[in-house]
């Protein structure tokens, strides 16, 4: 079940020609062949260049970007923009059309120069920079719905989303590249858009992607651990964000990167020290820290919505109602509420626009009409967790359970510091996976299993109980909804708003939101399994349904197919034990008479085997049906079996104990048209 790849960057559509010499002037690079060939875009891959534009040839990790140069001048680069190591690689057939511009560190210039093709479209835009290891992302979501409340024309770029007026587009990266970047700026001035707000990742800063931005305000909420296996120490990291702030900050000579206003959170030593390091920056704290901003005591809802009073220096006092809850959430609405401030957004629309912001997976509530609190948050660094637990704990007279795990291929450190945050916070820990990447999925586990257990008993809630360690995020996220009662809180944390899960360099549909809603509607009907005859009802439907929508065997030219997943199967009325093996064994003939192309049986019952069998004798092509032990193997299936992994538009009917049917989310995110009883 693996996700479609997402749609190139969004690009203007109207840009005016630049010529070579004026590029290489403005950075300093030599141009070899003709200064007046134009170019009208810039672009860092070969395979994604459009006729009339520059290729970026730079150094990579692997394998020298000019190695691709062919392939690009092949698809209508008009020149290549590369290092002297670049130059070298380059082919001798080039056409003399070609021009080359030649700098001693061209990533360190791409972002001025992509800023001077595309016309300087940040100089057009009140840009609005956000940073910090926590928090970016909700405040940014807070501005935006300020500034939208306020009737400016938006432009939202951050973790969850890239928006240009209201139109989101997926996106991979906190920061885009440099020609992207510059390129969505064109582009959101083309459409209008009067303001953008950004978050602004560590990444970005040190790698120059925002070079050549004009930023107008700058923020910074926090810092914590993250990131390390990027920048070798906490110090680095702080410099790389302070690049923000600093005002001698101008790399390679070009746009100054420090924004022209700042406004830094001092609830923490690290934004003490960055108020200091930026010019006359507005300081905002929920603490007994001294700033411009400061904030009293939240009043907390049963439903998480906090009001409370905030107050200036200046004797501005305002009464803000968050629909979020967390101190820490009432710390980035002061952030959002002094950037709004600092572009001349008006009281009224500051009040308004806080009181209408949603974050998708930031404390997001799942309700199925449970009498309990089931709520998905992106926490996945380990302060982040320890400040999400201790909201929620807050809130709560019943226990917490937390279903956490770490990413592969990043920062090891943190994994046990997990572990441990939410042993020290929450009666019931089930470690489980998060994003293993190329990593061995269990190693991960057993290092943030490792921090938990670590944990001495008194220093865990008084009804703490043992650690879990489940591996299959979905059947972590069941056992904690069944676990938890009246009162209680489940807080499913580390990916959030992801809408896919990375193993093996694959991104199978995974969506917290989807499976924990899933797993409380099968929680509401326990005990509930379908019958044989009605999971035979099903079968026929499914026929009908893919015979009317051109699906399955018998419409091969339209290439989707069909699927049956069946557990075991509660006995027809009247129907012994032996009475409803044969009716399985019948059912598995059933489904192969009716052209089902694909059947996977999960379980080890004796009734579960004879549906397998039924199928592999009646249609003597055992390779179609397959039996899985569990739901857990079946879910292995379906991700890494190439012949077992249903595609976008093919239909699925699944039937049998909620293990089963907790396959519906994932397979409805991957596209799917999912049957159920």
């Amino acid at each position: 079940m693996s996700q479609s790849q997402q749609s190139g960057p969004i690009r203007p559509q109207r840009v005016t020609p630049t010529r070579v010499g004026e590029l290489a002037s403005s950075i300093d690079a030599e141009v070899i062949g003709s200064p007046d060939t134009t170019v009208a875009g810039v672009n860092l891959r070969a395979q994604s260049i459009v006729p009339g534009e520059l290729f970026a040839a730079l150094p990579g990790t692997r394998v020298h970007g000019a190695r691709f140069a062919a392939d690009a001048v092949l698809a209508g680069a008009r020149a290549i923009f590369t290092d002297p190591a670049g130059r070298a690689l380059l082919p001798t057939d080039l056409p003399d059309t070609v021009a080359i511009l030649v700098h001693p560190d061209p990533r360190s210039v791409l972002g001025e120069l992509s800023s001077t093709i595309y016309g300087d479209p940040s100089g057009a835009l009140t840009l609005i920079g956000i940073t910090g290891t926590s928090g970016k992302t909700t405040t940014a979501f807070m501005v935006e719905s300020i500034l939208l409340a306020a009737g400016r024309s938006v432009g939202l770029l951050g973790t969850v989303a890239t928006r240009i007026n209201g139109v989101a587009q997926p996106s991979s990266l906190t920061t885009p590249e440099a020609p992207d970047l510059q390129a969505l700026f064109a582009a959101m001035v083309e459409q209008g858009v009067d303001t953008v707000v950004m978050e602004v990742s560590s990444h970005a800063l040190s790698l120059g992607r925002v070079a050549g931005s004009r930023f107008d305000v700058g923020a910074f909420t926090n810092l914590s651990q993250d990131h390390l296996d990027f920048h070798p120490t906490m110090e680095d990291y702080f410099a790389a964000k302070a690049l923000l702030f600093q005002p001698d900050s101008t790399p390679g000579g070009g746009t100054p990167l420090h924004a022209r206003r700042s406004v830094v959170c001092v609830d923490d030593a690290w934004g003490a020290r960055m108020a200091q390091i930026a010019s006359s920056p507005v300081t905002v704290s929920t603490g007994d820290t001294p700033a411009q901003w400061t904030a009293g005591e939240s009043v907390v809802a049963d439903d998480g919505t906090q009001t409370v009073r905030v107050t200036s220096r200046e004797g501005d006092e305002l009464a803000l109602t968050l629909p979020v809850p967390g101190r820490f959430n009432v710390a980035n609405a002061l952030v959002a509420l002094a950037i709004t401030r600092s572009v001349g957004v008006a009281f009224d629309a500051i009040t308004a626009g806080l009181a209408a912001v949603s974050v998708p997976g930031r404390l997001q509530r799942i309700d199925e009409g449970q009498q309990f609190l089931a709520v998905v948050d992106y926490a996945h660094k380990p302060a982040a967790l320890e400040a999400v637990i201790a909201t929620l704990r807050a809130q709560t007279a019943g226990r917490i359970a937390v279903v956490v795990g770490a990413g592969g291929d990043r920062d090891t450190d943190k994994r046990a510091k997990m572990g441990a945050a939410a042993a020290r916070g929450a009666e019931l820990v089930v470690i489980t996976d998060d994003n293993p990447r190329t990593e061995d999925p269990a190693m991960i586990r057993a290092a943030v299993y490792g921090g938990a257990v670590d944990v001495a008993a008194r220093d865990r809630p008084a009804s703490a109980e043992p650690i879990r360690n489940v591996g299959d995020r979905a059947a972590a996220i069941t056992e904690a909804v069944a676990w938890a009662r009246p009162g209680d809180v489940v807080l499913i944390a580390g990916k959030g708003h992801e809408a896919g899960q990375e193993i093996n360099g694959v991104k199978h549909p995974f969506d917290d939101r989807l499976v924990v809603a899933e797993a409380l509607r099968a929680a509401a009907r326990p005990g509930e399994v379908a019958t044989v005859a009605d999971a035979g009802k099903l079968v026929r439907r499914l026929v009908a349904d893919a015979a009317d929508a051109g699906v399955g065997s018998a419409h091969r030219e339209r290439g989707a197919r069909t699927w049956l997943i069946l557990g075991e199967l509660a006995p027809d009325a009247g129907a012994d034990e032996q009475q409803t093996v044969v009716d399985h064994d019948r059912l598995g003939r059933l489904a192969v008479r009716l052209a089902v192309d694909k059947i996977l049986a999960v379980g080890s019952s004796r009734a579960v085997r004879a549906l397998h069998q039924g199928a592999v004798m009646e249609g003597s092509w055992g390779e179609e049906a397959v039996l899985a032990l569990d739901a857990e193997q079946a879910r292995d299936l379906l991700r890494s079996d190439p012949d077992w992994q249903p595609a976008t538009g093919d239909m699925v009917a699944l039937a049998g104990p909620g293990a089963v049917t907790g396959l519906t989310a994932e397979l409805t995110a991957a596209g799917l048209v999912v049957l159920t009883t």
